[in-house]
């Protein structure tokens, strides 16, 4: 599609922090075909200053309404404080804005009562930015696993370990901080996907190790599907030695991988028959093994991670706009969402952490 026929969406970016300059603004200028960033609010004015060299023609502001009663804005891109993110979708949809919510959508099961009912209120207007639906290797995986080379997946767990002394807002729980909120959010999106049925038992385990703030900053989450699926999640800034980002199981094969470029897979040969079920009650012969009689036709191979529906993480805004103007269903429906605000909330309660209500510090 040529530019000269697209019509541009007008976008304000409300947060110009860590993510809204360094994620928001880049996917932006990805797909600058399709849109147009107009205006931006923040608190710290000395932002106002990076985002008008790059937009020029765009308005910055550091006071909220202000910012909302821009008349070109059209969608607000909101990436504020994260406890701050069901009340600022409610002012920017009261106002006639569309919405593209930055994680975590919510912190508690009212915060899910609300955006269900402002999604009912404003039918169509409200996004969720689950763009980690779009990673390469969440993609490529599933591709494997649907595949059925690896049989009936029993187990899988997903990883991100890393080690860092972190102090910034983010370590704090007075502030909605901590790892459930950071990356908890796509990784259980993730988790209640590759599940592949509904939850029947859920299990949590939450410590402080090595971040400087009041938050967790590793979790450990256990799922089980109805399906007998078991979903092992950790998520750790506390962990020097990383461990498989990925590591699943099934009935023929295993993947594992220790980053996001590539997999290796040892799985039974495709003709490979598997046995019956059936083994002998009488005591073994010496020297008999342990059914090791049966021989197994294993292959085995590491390939590159390259999804076939050539997945990017930064298309979630290009999502945005064949939704808006070509009336693409997104791919991010509200009940997946908002099933991720209420087991993150189930989580929290499971561990008995609790949020502080408020930063003590007003917002535009």
């Amino acid at each position: 599609m040529s530019e000269s026929v697209v019509r541009k969406i007008k976008v304000g970016i409300w947060g110009l922090g860590r993510a809204g300059s360094t994620m928001h603004v880049p996917e932006l200028k990805r797909y600058a075909a399709f849109f147009e960033p107009v205006a931006a609010c923040d608190l710290i004015p000395e932002r106002g200053d990076a985002f008008l060299k790059e937009y020029p023609q765009a308005r910055f502001y550091t006071d909220g309404e202000a910012f909302l009663a821009d008349p070109e804005t059209e969608l607000v891109s909101i990436v504020v404080r994260s406890q701050e993110h069901v009340e600022f979708t409610r002012r920017a949809l009261s106002k006639g804005k569309y919405v593209f919510l930055e994680k975590p959508f919510g912190l508690s099961e009212a915060d899910s009562d609300a955006l269900s009912k402002l999604s009912g209120q404003y039918p169509g207007k409200l996004f969720f930015r689950f763009n980690r639906r779009f990673e390469a290797a969440f993609n490529h995986l599933r591709e494997i696993m649907d595949s059925g080379i690896l049989g009936d997946v029993f187990e899988i767990k997903l990883c991100r370990h890393r080690f860092q002394f972190r102090r910034d807002w983010q370590t704090l729980l007075e502030c909605g901080g901590g790892q459930l909120n950071n990356w908890g959010p796509h990784l259980i999106d993730h988790s209640l996907i590759l599940l592949g049925s509904p939850v029947r038992d859920l299990w949590a385990d939450f410590k402080r190790t090595a971040a400087l703030g009041s938050a967790e900053d590793h979790i450990k989450i256990l799922f089980r599907g109805q399906n007998g699926r078991i979903i092992d999640l950790e998520i750790s800034d506390g962990i020097a030695l990383p461990g498989p980002v990925y590591f699943v199981a099934g009935t023929r094969g295993t993947l594992v991988a220790q980053d996001e470029s590539e997999f290796h897979l040892r799985y039974l040969a495709p003709d490979f028959q598997l046995p019956p079920i059936g083994s002998d009650p009488g005591t073994p012969g010496i020297g008999s093994g342990y059914g090791r009689e049966i021989q197994a036709v294993w292959l085995e191979k590491t390939i590159p991670v390259k999804p076939a529906n050539g997945a990017f993480m930064g298309d979630i805004y290009e999502r945005v706009y064949r939704t808006m103007r070509e009336g693409v269903p997104f791919p991010v429906r509200l009940e997946e969402a908002l099933a991720v605000v209420r087991t993150t909330a189930k989580l929290r309660a499971l561990t008995d952490i609790q949020y502080v209500n408020g930063n003590g510090k007003a917002r535009p």
